[in-house]
């Protein structure tokens, strides 16, 4: 491909298109209904009763059948895409709801969809009476009695400290940068990526050994920048001329960036230059300091001094777990410690989901207005952060819109839904609808989810 063809790569598809996008994690809920990242009070944890999308038994494209109105719907989204000609072929089946999370742009879901999904999840969860009369798990709140833990003594954070500098670093020579013929090897090489992704939105079951057979290596594939400039996919693979020549293909791997605003620091994790271990062990990593300092939550609006030893203190836990996991390094340690402390979600977004669903009790069970459940739930008062938000709101309706956020993230969740079931689906919709920022944790969950599926990488368990 001729050198000035690169550049148009670069442009408006990996910030993203503005239409509207994904909030944290409206992702499909397949192993969990809320991802453990810290962004939802939900604490139920709990696993949808099976697959958002069972497989079908035809076998030709016209003998398609769908259980749910949310599949219909499914289907015509993915008829519309702008996939490229060598996937035309349609297979049997719908193909998985990991699948389509990792593959197609956020803006591919609204709020219709997602109306119909919580209507389809409903009548999964209701069809099985183990789910309607609940499951055990985990509370998710914070032992009182330990919700400070305990210091770490100097000396011990210094050796914590010393082994965590050891830890090996994979360096990136970022002054070795990419030549034209390097680039236009990898450009035809990561189209065969690409297309294999179209196929499999397509629905079309792929067997590695039989693919590679009918696109070899040699064989030249049309439409070179449709492969890196199409819409319908969320990534690309970054060949400009100011990338380090020895990048990974998976260093190279890089999710869209909505609207260039759906990460809070697209930029920066993109330089990253992560190996997929490394973001295997950060998501471990995050996963065991949201659980582990989460005491530190409930001191977010206390003032600078008091905050900042408390901080300090959790710094020197973080660190401490930071020691198990071998890939990760001091730099990446702290910088997830510092966007777990500092996040937007602490200080704006905590708990609000869990108001809502006690709004949603109210309205439902007791019958009441929307404005006169808040106020109810302001008197109460079960969640201090959000104190404030309410009582805004009370004074100054829909200045924070809480009521037209309410409606969106309880649409299709009736009454007669078990209560607990409820809980699970409000943050469901809460983290997809209310545009908040996804962090590293987010960015990295999906590299690992797009590469896994494409082949890029061996797959490996990526925690929930």
């Amino acid at each position: 491909m001729p050198q000035k063809k690169r550049p148009r790569r670069r442009r408006s598809p990996r910030e993203g298109s503005s239409r509207r996008r994904r909030g944290e994690d409206g992702a499909w809920l397949s192993g969990s209904l809320v991802e453990s990242d810290g962004s939802s009070s939900s604490t139920s944890g709990a696993p949808l009763p099976e697959s958002l999308d069972e497989p079908s038994e035809s076998d030709t494209r016209s003998s398609r059948k769908y259980e749910s109105r949310y599949h219909e719907m499914l289907a015509s989204r993915l008829a519309v895409l702008p996939l490229p000609a060598y996937a035309d072929d349609e297979g049997p089946d719908l193909p998985s709801a990991e699948t389509f999370e990792a593959l197609v742009r956020p803006y591919f879901y609204d709020d219709e969809l997602r109306a119909a999904l919580v209507e389809y999840q409903v009548h999964k969860f209701l069809s099985r009476p183990e789910d309607v009369h609940g499951r055990d798990g985990d509370s998710g709140e914070v032992d009182s009695s330990s919700s400070l833990m305990d210091d770490i003594p100097e000396e011990e954070f210094e050796v914590d400290d010393a082994r965590l500098r050891s830890h090996i670093v994979h360096e990136v020579d970022t002054e070795d940068r990419l030549d034209e013929e390097e680039a236009n090897r990898l450009c035809h090489k990561y189209a065969r990526y690409r297309l294999k992704a179209c196929m499999l939105l397509k629905g079309v079951p792929i067997d590695d050994a039989a693919f590679d057979s009918q696109y070899p290596p040699d064989l030249p594939l049309d439409n070179h920048r449709l492969y890196h400039e199409d819409e319908a996919l969320g990534w690309w693979f970054d060949l400009g001329t100011s990338s380090p020549a020895t990048l990974s293909d998976y260093q190279r791997l890089v999710p869209c960036n909505e609207g260039g605003v759906e990460f809070e620091s697209w930029s920066k994790y993109r330089e990253f230059y992560s190996t997929p271990e490394t973001d295997r062990d950060y998501l471990l990593y995050w996963e065991t300091i949201v659980k582990d300092l989460k005491w530190i939550e409930e001191h977010v609006l206390k003032g600078y001094m008091e905050w900042h030893e408390l901080r300090a203190k959790a710094w020197r836990q973080a660190v401490r777990i930071a020691t198990r996991f071998e890939n990760i390094p001091l730099s990446l340690a702290y910088y997830g410690f510092r966007e777990y402390t500092t996040s937007k979600y602490l200080t704006f977004v905590k708990d609000l989901d869990s108001v809502f669903f006690e709004i949603w009790k109210l309205v439902n069970r007791q019958q009441m207005s929307f404005r006169d459940a808040m106020e109810h739930v302001y008197e109460e008062n079960p969640f201090p952060l959000r104190k404030r938000d309410l009582e805004h709101e009370l004074s100054h309706p829909v200045s924070l819109g809480l009521e037209e956020k309410f409606r969106r993230c309880t649409e299709g969740i009736s009454k007669e839904v078990p209560e607990w079931i409820a809980l699970v689906l409000i943050s469901q919709e809460f983290s997809f609808k209310c545009d908040l920022p996804r962090r590293y944790v987010h960015y990295a969950r999906k590299k690992l989810k797009i590469a896994e599926i494409i082949g890029l990488i061996p797959k490996s368990k990526i925690t929930a």
